[in-house]
């Protein structure tokens, strides 16, 4: 592969030179652009040949100790610090120290000082390998952390690592984390309600800060949570709020010019790194730029041209970004939008001889055909990766008002963000808190709408069934009816009308079976605790641990996408009670699971279901019972392998829970 890369980028390059003599002929402006494709062609290759070789996996089971670089910004957690970490060296068991270049995702104990970027930190914590998701049909998190050069993970207690050294060179990325550390503060000093801190910090400067549960599904349930991610609205609202300011200044002329077009565009980029250079501010923030250069110099602007092109200088960056969820969902948002709200804008054009009552129309039509149109080629990855989706009729009753509410947040925390520094360093308090207090006020209402439409009408539509096909199919019908409503061809129209049946057939006739034959179980674990599901036709119940019910983030993610698939409708949550085991049928085979060893255990079963903390006994009366096949919830650590191999009570087969998907019977 990599003398394939090689070869492809020589001669891309050798092409390069062959053709600056032909610059000055007739075909000047084709080979120009020509030139450009090549020039890009052979950065995109050097690039995506450089990321694929800069990280490397580690040999895990090696590993005594190892050295890690913080590379990212900590995630402040309720008991951890979550962060990226660049491993730097491993100790191996003979004693040999190793370089290597790897990524890993950590989990520092809270009871440490928080981690700075840059710093160099000495653990003897063990390596694990990322864990699958619980059950299947979730996200492949292996896989998902591999495209980001990330294999290994692990919790570190506060006892188990120390700081070795501080980052002593000048790092831009530093520097906005610093800034932006400086303006959290600042929204902290001045709103009062933790919510509110949290959703404001997210909202303006893409903090990693935990935001409750309850909020992130409110916000999900009413198609609202691209707010909490700061993008191109964020970016348009500053652009805006920038040239209005411009507009006070005196002379014109080149000088203004030249003001114009750089002050925006410092102020941008310097926002786009405090909010850490996420895909949606990187997209925006190049869109704009070009469009900036464009109107300055008095170029001709093409909006889908400028949208592919930042993508384009995006993937040549960064070519791993084309796999991350953020990416995806935002080009295909934007490029909705610049196809289909201005056709969508022109069906019906709101008219009232008062002139109020006009304006508010057209503001709420236009308000209205944006979200539909960036919903238009989002819509089937948002099923695909997050298997619900708001409510229709909600989404457009609610849809103005959050715009509403939540432009006016954003201006005020804007304003209040660029004045706060200043009247604190001054010390106009008065002033200081009043702006924090509007802001506050903004959000509340923001909060209070939104909590209202999700409690009173439960907008978000769940467990909603989507497959690969579906997508291409959605795609085939959505481009024969925009060729049909062009050329109006009647034989488009039919094909779209039988490619539109024939997919409602497929997923009825896959809806009917699954309701007919239906019968599914799955053994998955939970915080070492089993986690038994089955499926019924379309019903399902669920029984697991307490604790389960007071971590919804975990149950959306990874049992969400199990009952979606299945067609599921209808679930039962039942929990495990700690005084007792429990034993039960399924299919033909007798399934127990021990929760106290001393306990009277059947002589004969199929399946043991063994938990974490059943360890210390398991060399007991557990052991007695090799002709089933064991189910461990944590893997073994090497100790207690070697003490249960002395036993001899070895089962023909067992499985670990925790290091693989959930089993399916």
């Amino acid at each position: 592969m990599t003398i394939a890369v090689d070869r492809i980028l020589y001669l891309s390059i050798g092409i390069l030179a062959c053709l600056v003599p032909f610059l000055f002929g007739p075909y000047k402006r084709l080979l120009i652009s020509f030139m450009f494709i090549l020039l890009f062609f052979s950065l995109a290759l050097l690039r995506s040949k450089d990321v694929s070789a800069k990280y490397q996996k580690l040999p895990i089971k090696q590993v005594i100790a190892f050295r890690f670089r913080v590379a990212s910004t900590p995630l402040v957690k309720s008991k951890s610090y979550a962060l990226m970490g660049e491993i730097v060296n491993f100790l191996d068991y003979q004693g040999r120290w190793h370089k290597t270049k790897s990524l890993g995702q950590f989990y520092l104990d809270k009871k440490a000082k928080l981690p700075q970027i840059g710093e160099t930190y000495l653990s003897t914590i063990k390596l694990q390998s990322i864990r699958p998701s619980a059950f299947p049909f979730g996200q492949n998190w292996p896989q998902y952390y591999a495209r980001k050069g990330i294999y290994v993970t692990a919790y570190l207690p506060s006892q188990s690592f120390i700081l070795e050294s501080y980052s002593k060179e000048f790092s831009w990325r530093l520097l906005f984390d610093r800034w932006q550390k400086i303006f959290v503060e600042h929204l902290h000093r001045g709103l009062q309600s933790d919510r509110n801190q949290a959703v404001a910090s997210t909202m303006l400067l893409s903090a990693h800060e935990a935001i409750d549960f309850e909020t992130q599904k409110t916000y999900a349930a009413l198609g609202a949570i691209h707010i909490l991610s700061v993008s191109g609205m964020h970016v348009g609202i500053l652009w805006m709020c920038i040239q209005f300011l411009l507009k006070f200044i005196p002379f014109r002329g080149p000088t203004f010019r030249f003001l114009n077009f750089m002050i925006p565009l410092c102020i941008i980029w310097v926002y786009a790194g405090i909010t850490g250079f996420s895909a949606p501010v990187l997209r925006a923030s190049g869109m704009f730029t070009v469009l900036f250069f464009a109107r300055n110099f008095r170029f001709n602007e093409n909006s889908i041209n400028l949208l592919s092109f930042t993508a384009f200088v995006l993937l040549v960056w960064n070519p791993l970004q084309l796999f991350d969820v953020g990416f995806q969902l935002s080009f295909l948002a934007v490029l909705g939008i610049l196809l289909f709200n201005t056709p969508l804008q022109s069906i019906w054009t709101p008219k009232s001889k008062n002139f109020i009552i006009s304006y508010l129309l057209e503001s709420i039509w236009s308000i209205t055909t944006v979200a539909i149109s960036a919903q238009l080629l989002s819509f089937p990855w948002i099923l695909f990766y997050f298997h619900q989706f708001p409510h229709v009729g909600v989404l457009l009753f609610a849809n103005p008002f959050l715009t509403l509410f939540s432009s006016l947040s954003l201006i005020l925390g804007m304003l209040f963000l660029t004045a706060a520094p200043l009247m604190a360093a001054w010390g106009f308090m008065s002033i200081y808190h009043f702006l924090a207090k509007i802001f506050e006020f903004s959000l509340n209402c923001l909060h209070d709408f939104m909590f209202w439409v999700d409690t009173k009408f439960h907008p978000t539509i769940p467990f909603l069934h989507w497959e690969s096909w579906m997508t291409y199919a959605y795609y085939g019908i959505l481009l024969l009816g925009i060729l049909w409503w062009r050329i109006r061809y009647v034989l488009l129209l039919k094909i779209g009308i039988l490619l539109l049946t024939i997919s409602v057939l497929v997923y009825q006739w896959g809806h009917w079976n699954a309701l007919k034959h239906q019968q599914f179980a799955y053994l998955a674990q939970y915080k070492g605790m089993p986690v038994w599901l089955t499926i019924q036709g379309l019903k399902a119940q669920l029984i697991g641990p307490a604790q389960m019910k007071k971590d919804p983030p975990w149950i959306q993610s990874s049992i969400s996408p199990v009952l979606a698939h299945h067609f599921v409708r209808d679930t039962t949550l039942v929990f495990w009670r700690e005084e007792i085991n429990y034993s039960w049928h399924w299919k033909g085979k007798l399934f127990y699971f021990a929760q106290h060893a001393k306990m009277k255990i059947p002589k004969v079963m199929d399946v043991l279901v063994i938990p974490s903390q059943l360890k210390r006994d398991v060399f007991k009366g557990i052991s007695y019972h090799p002709t089933a096949k064991w189910i461990w919830t944590h893997s073994f650590s090497g100790f207690y392998l070697h003490k249960f191999n002395e036993t001899g009570y070895l089962p023909a087969k067992q499985f670990a829970l925790d290091s693989m998907s959930a089993i399916s019977f």
